[in-house]
């Protein structure tokens, strides 16, 4: 399949891997108790002669040997979540009162929002708080947010606090507060109106009214500095047909590449290519106690889901589009579904589709062709049986939990055997795993230090999606775009020129300046199952610590459209061309290849100063003209759009740790 880079063994552990990630989960077992019974031949020669996901699928159901074993498993799919406990709830509040009181703010912060997690929703449990464990959780944290000058965070809990009912003893001070952070966000008439309402609560209480005046005349200052980041636009027009993408590229397809991106029009160094929401996405489950689930975010008054404490969003919005989507069937299951051991890219088949409902999904199953993302690479020629074998199987363990949670709405018996409607959502699930393995991205954030924004800079995988537009764009080592991420968009900027015409590389992991061509062509060929015949491998470029420091620099000869290129030194700058067989002077090329080799110097000297406006500016046009005098590889372009790609990258997700 892949002639001297391919190692069977290493592509099926990759395979494998992209199913289950956890080694300590169950599914891998499952699916070696099923090979077990039916046997190698029988995969082989008989599960591996069927042509389409639908004859695979419904195999599994009808095959007796088969079906028995997997049903056995099957039917033990059952509810496993964390449920919520007022009583953890109120021994973590009371732990974060105490250290509220100790001053210890950060601890505070964290205690109160675990008791926020764990509560369970208003009224449920009376025995505990009368049942109003979450509105106090609220209300505490509001207190923390205001002594840390958070009013923003501070007026949201206490709404929340009021919305869920508070008891009527803290209702003054709870409007008093209102009125005070209202004062501080600059919202002066609701100021008023809130502080009204804690007059009328406290006319009988003449010392309070006396501090409520005070307060009411004093000044506050929001001292957040927490906001959303802006996603950028695209560079010139928006295309006509490929959504969320740049009118400067457009889509071709050629034998041997399959569809990828080229430049519709000649694209420069920082130019905005795509910027695209995923179709769907999912957080690593690592994450769950620091991101958003929904908009993946770093949560900082995190609210949680009313019935499960296994995640956390960032606020109200996510929280509500999720439980009344995607979560309100994963919710009692994403323990299990954790447990299995399955991989994120497994979840993210799930979640396109419990992303939408059970209607929408199935007109989308018969109308595939009008959803782009069904036309992305799944490499099915190219699949083994034994691939294609635990596909399968996994998609039937995410259709039984489909059944069980209520996705099919008509489902009353505990029965596994699926109905028409359900073999249709099985189809689509063994189809989405077999997409996802070759076009899902790893979404990720930049951690910085604060000592310096950009020294030391390491990417932290946060989660998973698939992006149909972004997709298409084809590998190369050496990459002539630039990934980061906003939230879960994905923006993809040019790192380099690309003429009219040129394929516009992306890079699926490993760059030709950190690995070399044999680690790079086995990581591909076990990954994506492709040969890379990029022009860093066919030319085998030297990786920074393999004698790229070594490699000569070059000028382009200066006739228009002449390809050829000098090797420096040269004896005399004017020469004959030996391919257009024209004399001509190097010497401005030569110039002009200094001034850039000057430029990203000082470029690196910005990133000292932590300029990263101004050294994106410099970064780029010292790029552009040096495809325009010289030819890659050259040690000092390659390091400037490193140092690019961390500049960029800090316009999307950054978290800052102390050091």
């Amino acid at each position: 399949m892949l002639g001297k880079y391919e190692d069977k063994v290493y592509t099926a552990i990759c395979s494998e891997k992209t199913l289950q990630s956890n080694e300590k989960g169950f599914f891998m077992q499952f699916v070696e108790n099923v090979q077990e019974e039916v046997g190698q031949d029988w995969i082989q020669n008989t599960f591996g002669t069927l042509k389409s996901d639908k004859e695979r699928i419904r195999k599994v159901y009808e095959y007796e040997p088969l079906k028995t074993v997997v049903f056995d498993t099957l039917s033990r799919v059952q509810e496993i979540y964390r449920q919520k406990s007022a009583d953890v709830s109120q021994s973590r509040r009371r732990l974060a009162e105490q250290a509220l009181k100790n001053g210890e703010i950060q601890k505070a912060l964290i205690l109160y929002s675990q008791s926020i997690l764990r509560s369970p929703p208003t009224g449920e449990n009376k025995a505990v708080d009368d049942g109003k464990s979450l509105s106090l959780g609220f209300w505490g944290r509001s207190q923390v947010f205001a002594t840390m000058n958070e009013y923003n965070f501070a007026l949201s809990d206490i709404q929340t606090a009021l919305k869920e009912n508070i008891f009527d003893s803290y209702k003054a001070q709870a409007f008093w507060k209102m009125g005070v952070c209202y004062k501080a966000v600059g919202e002066v008439e609701r100021s008023k109106v809130a502080f009204g309402v804690a007059e009328k609560l406290l006319q009988n209480n003449e010392g309070a009214l006396r501090n409520l005046k005070k307060d009411m005349e004093k000044d506050y200052k929001q001292n957040s500095n927490q906001f959303k980041k802006s996603l950028p636009k695209v560079s010139g027009k928006s295309h006509p047909k490929l959504p969320n993408a740049s009118s400067k590229i457009c889509i071709k397809q050629a034998k041997g590449l399959g569809r990828f991106v080229a430049a519709q029009e000649a694209v420069q160094t920082g130019d905005v290519l795509t910027v695209e929401p995923p179709y769907a996405a999912c957080l690593l489950p690592e994450c769950f106690g620091t991101h958003c689930h929904h908009c993946f975010d770093r949560l900082i008054a995190p609210v949680g889901c009313p019935t499960c404490c296994s995640i956390a969003f960032c606020g109200n919005d996510c929280r509500n589009i999720a439980v009344k989507t995607y979560h309100s069937f994963e919710c009692k299951y994403l323990d299990l579904l954790i447990g299995s051991g399955m991989s994120i890219l497994a979840h993210t088949a799930l979640r396109m589709i419990t992303q939408n409902n059970l209607e929408k999904i199935l007109k989308i199953y018969e109308n595939k062709d009008l959803e782009p993302v069904y036309s992305l690479c799944t490499n099915s020629e190219l699949r083994r049986p034994e691939d294609f074998f635990q596909r399968t199987l996994m998609a039937c363990f995410l259709l039984r939990c489909l059944q069980k949670c209520g996705y099919f709405p008509y489902r009353r018996d505990d029965d596994c055997t699926p109905s028409e409607d359900e073999l249709k959502v099985a189809e689509l699930l063994l189809l989405h795993l077999q997409i996802l393995q070759f076009n899902a991205h790893e979404i990720y954030e930049s951690k910085c230090s604060t000592n310096h924004r950009f020294k030391g800079v390491k990417a932290g995988y946060i989660g998973v999606a698939v992006y149909p537009t972004s997709s298409y764009f084809n590998h190369s080592c050496y990459p002539g775009v630039t990934r980061y991420f906003v939230g879960k968009n994905i923006i993809l900027t040019a790192t380099r020129p690309i003429n009219p015409g040129e394929i516009i590389p992306e890079n699926y992991g490993p760059v030709f300046t950190r690995r070399n061509l044999v680690e790079r062509q086995k990581s591909l060929s076990s990954r994506y199952w492709f040969v890379c015949e990029c022009i860093a491998c066919i030319q085998n470029w030297p990786s920074l610590d393999k004698g790229l420091d070594n490699v000569s620099r070059k000028v382009r000869c200066p006739t228009q459209r002449c390809t050829y290129y000098f090797v420096l030194p040269v004896e005399n700058d004017t020469i004959k061309c030996p391919k257009c067989k024209k004399n001509v002077c190097l010497t401005e090329n030569i110039v002009r290849l200094k001034n850039c080799e000057e430029q990203l110097k000082e470029a690196g000297e910005l990133m000292e100063k932590e300029d990263a406006k101004n050294g994106i500016r410099l970064l780029q046009e010292a790029i552009d003209v040096f495809h325009k005098v010289s030819v890659p590889p050259h040690r000092d372009i390659h390091l400037g759009q490193e140092l690019l790609r961390t500049f960029l990258a800090e316009a999307g997700n950054v978290h800052v740790v102390a050091q």
